[in-house]
């Protein structure tokens, strides 16, 4: 049973009632409908073994071929560290330090994270230093791991190359598939309100009302969901720092959108690879490409790489900006419609890494020398740049400062303080 006196939503501020809730149940704030707690059954046994089977499946994922192709009667085969290797070899330092960071490195560290903390839960182990510093890890971690972006990315490279070469799916492709989904099954077993529970026990117990923490001198911690005397500057469950909305966050979000719609223009002008065949280079940009696609009748594959790549960053630059601007001058608009379009942002910005997996597996699979091989071009880092900073945009707006000047929800928070 999971059972605590009250706990603040991340969203919209509100401090909401916590029922003592059972296996299969879960909490949703009242006033934005925001998940706050989610109890699964035997949740860290099950985290346990799918955890344990997500690692002997990336561990499969790199002992064997991942891919092959032949052509002209020769046989070349890609493992998935070569991925990275190949781009490190050719001196893209920085592509391949991140594709090693969200393939490997920020995965197992989850996946370690969390069973460590389950491991010890099922064992009644009481160390409270090191079940902290994971269960901090776990947090920042989660956002981005990307690795079904990835598998989405090498789909995608296979269409473009089918045409080309004749492919053939390794051991360790299979491997990667089994990989992805029990480490996205981890993921929505591991409820940070819960697991901060079992780390340091209940949070402090405050009598409040159902409305906005700040207008009653408290504040949420965002990273465990205890609710927290105003004056307070760290948690005192997790240590993590606190603060009832998050210091310059407007001028944050506003500086980070205008370095990515400055780095946007080369990303969509620049060539984002360039494919020598024959000893003849030609270079290509993400619409090229899209074009490319098109005329050879994979149209929904097109259709993913226009949206993901070239839709989406321009309209989580507009849809954030768009949101600023409503915690300065707000419109008579829905703050439900609001909320949800900051959802959608946060959802949707790691798949428009999806073009810079599919040029990485190119790369990584095309080395013919001047017969044929692909390299990346000079907008890979620019767009990447776009990725990183419209995701780091999302992260570090606050979505209350939209609530604050919400005149219908500052009523309803007096009437239900009057009830």
């Amino acid at each position: 049973m999971f059972h605590e006196n009250i706990t603040t939503c991340e969203v919209c501020d509100l401090v909401n009632e916590i029922p003592p809730l059972h296996d299969g149940e879960r909490l949703k704030c009242r006033r934005c409908s925001h998940i706050l707690v989610s109890i699964y059954p035997h949740a860290s046994l099950r985290i346990l073994g799918i955890g344990c089977s997500a690692l002997l499946m990336l561990f499969l994922s790199v002992c064997f071929p991942f891919l092959s192709f032949s052509s002209n009667g020769a046989v070349y085969n890609m493992t998935l560290l070569d991925t990275i290797i190949v781009l490190l070899g050719h001196e893209y330092h920085l592509l391949g330090s991140l594709l090693c960071l969200v393939l490997l490195v920020f995965p197992l560290t989850y996946l370690l994270s969390v069973l460590y903390l389950a491991w010890s839960f099922l064992n009644k182990q009481r160390r409270l230093f090191l079940q902290r510093l994971f269960a901090r890890w776990f947090v920042v971690i989660e956002p981005w791991l990307m690795v079904d972006v990835f598998l989405i990315g090498v789909l995608i490279a296979l269409v473009k190359m089918h045409s080309l070469v004749d492919i053939e799916l390794g051991l360790s492709f299979w491997a990667f598939c089994g990989y992805v989904l029990l480490l996205l099954k981890t993921v929505t077993l591991v409820d940070r309100r819960w697991l901060w529970h079992q780390v340091a026990g209940l949070a402090p117990h405050h009598a409040a009302y159902i409305k906005s923490a700040k207008d009653q001198g408290l504040v949420g911690c965002h990273f465990c969901g205890a609710t927290l005397k105003e004056s307070a500057h760290h948690c005192v469950r997790c240590g993590h720092a606190v603060y009832s909305r998050r210091p310059a966050s407007l001028a944050a979000t506003i500086a980070l959108l205008i370095a990515a719609s400055i780095m946007y223009v080369p990303a969509m002008f620049f060539p984002i690879m360039e494919t020598t065949f024959l000893g003849s280079s030609e270079p290509s940009t993400i619409m090229e490409g899209v074009l490319l696609l098109w005329s050879l009748g994979s149209y929904p594959i097109a259709f993913i790489i226009l949206i993901a790549s070239v839709v989406i960053p321009l309209a989580k630059i507009f849809a954030l900006s768009w949101l600023c601007w409503q915690c300065y001058f707000p419109a008579k608009k829905s703050i439900q419609q609001k909320i949800m379009l900051y959802k959608l942002t946060e959802l949707v910005g790691r798949w428009s890494m999806i073009d810079i997996f599919v040029v990485a597996v190119l790369v990584s699979l095309v080395q013919m020398g001047n017969l044929m091989s692909i390299l990346p071009g000079s907008a890979v880092l620019s767009f990447t740049a776009v990725i990183v900073l419209t995701m780091w945009a999302a992260m570090i707006f606050d979505p209350r400062l939209l609530w604050d000047n919400d005149e219908a929800f500052n009523m309803w928070s007096a009437k239900e303080t009057k009830e």
